[in-house]
């Protein structure tokens, strides 16, 4: 079982959660993370990304409207070496010169969804969809 960490400060706190890569000098965060891939803390009542409390807790308050970004690009590293100060435009130029974004009118890449077609309306229609909208709800099927 984990050590309670009750009683130790945000600092404490983080950096009993990181181990060091050897090869890359990132302090990779071992605790809980977002979907997108960076760590979270918590912090009083809020949860907060571990960058942005290592960032303040090692170098100082970040201004608002600025972010803080990775010159490692390991979403997980909280070692403010890796870490600077940028706005949204530079965070964007960043991300694209690395080659790191998505880009528009890729479409969705997720999996493709099981489709149903409509014995009213002939429509094909994902089946997470049909239920509400289709079969005996079709608005063709109302019009008979």
């Amino acid at each position: 079982m984990a050590r309670p960490l009750s009683g130790l400060n945000l600092l404490e706190r983080l950096l009993s959660k990181i181990v060091v890569d050897s090869v890359t000098d990132c302090w990779v965060w071992q605790g809980g993370k977002q979907n997108i891939g960076y760590g979270l803390m918590r912090d009083g009542k809020k949860m907060r990304t571990v960058h942005r409390v290592s960032y303040e807790e090692h170098i100082g308050k970040i201004p608002i409207g600025l972010c803080v970004l990775h010159t490692c690009d390991n979403p997980l590293c909280c070692n403010p070496n890796h870490l600077w100060l940028g706005t949204l435009k530079q965070n964007t130029h960043d991300m694209m010169s690395k080659g790191r974004a998505r880009h528009f009118g890729d479409g969705m890449k997720g999996k493709k969804q099981p489709r149903t077609t409509c014995v009213h309306c002939n429509r094909s229609i994902s089946n997470n969809v049909y239920g509400r909208f289709h079969g005996v709800k079709c608005k063709s099927f109302n019009k008979e």
